[in-house]
């Protein structure tokens, strides 16, 4: 049976603190999510903005920084979803339902920094089962290729694409760095169930 299209998440979440984006509060309804999440205001650090795109959800939103720990920087929405980023590369997520509850992302960034081994790199996630048991899933990650592409208002961007693969599946992630060597866009896979998310850094 196919799943059902969802509608976006944008046309179902209400603003962020600073009312950038509106909405209700039926996500669990709409999302399919886990749980239930109350709609408190998230206290953000921060006037940093992140679009977030699931494609294969149909859904949207703008989030909010509201913690930043040893380069992980955690975004939410009013409606509890949370992201945590290590400098740009997904590390786990919350709320969405099937999450991605950890990553060890170090060997990516390593090879987004250019300071890696090269060749193959370990890649370690780890998600729950049916009975709410962690799984770990171990992939062996390599660069895929890396150009010159164009950001907001024609600033430089490098492109660099990292290809993972385990007996059971693979994908592929896309990273776009500006000059400084910060993560700006991504399309990083969180899960089978979930498909990719997009991520893009928006001005508030």
């Amino acid at each position: 049976m196919t799943e059902p299209r969802v509608p976006s998440l944008a046309a179902v979440m209400l603003a962020l603190a600073t009312a950038l984006i509106a909405g209700c509060d039926r996500v669990g309804g709409v999302m399919g999510l886990t749980g239930t999440v109350g709609a408190t205001a998230p206290q953000l650090i921060g006037p940093e903005r992140l679009r977030v795109t699931v494609p294969d959800r149909g859904a949207q939103a703008v989030l909010g920084p509201v913690s930043r720990t040893g380069g992980v920087t955690v975004w939410q929405t009013l409606d509890g979803i949370t992201l945590a980023f290590r400098d740009g590369a997904l590390t786990g997520t919350r709320g969405l339902g099937d999450d991605l509850m950890s990553a060890d992302v170090s060997g990516d960034l390593a090879m987004l920094r250019g300071t890696g081994p090269g060749g193959h790199h370990p890649h370690i996630r780890s998600y729950l089962d049916g009975e709410n048991r962690t799984v770990f899933r171990s992939y062996q990650c390599r660069r895929a290729g890396t150009d010159r592409d164009s950001g907001p208002r024609g600033t430089a961007l490098r492109r660099v694409a990292m290809h993972c693969i385990s007996p059971r599946d693979s994908f592929t992630n896309v990273y776009w760095l500006d000059g400084a060597g910060t993560v700006t866009r991504s399309r990083q896979w969180v899960g089978p169930r979930i498909g990719y998310m997009e991520t893009q850094r928006v001005a508030r």
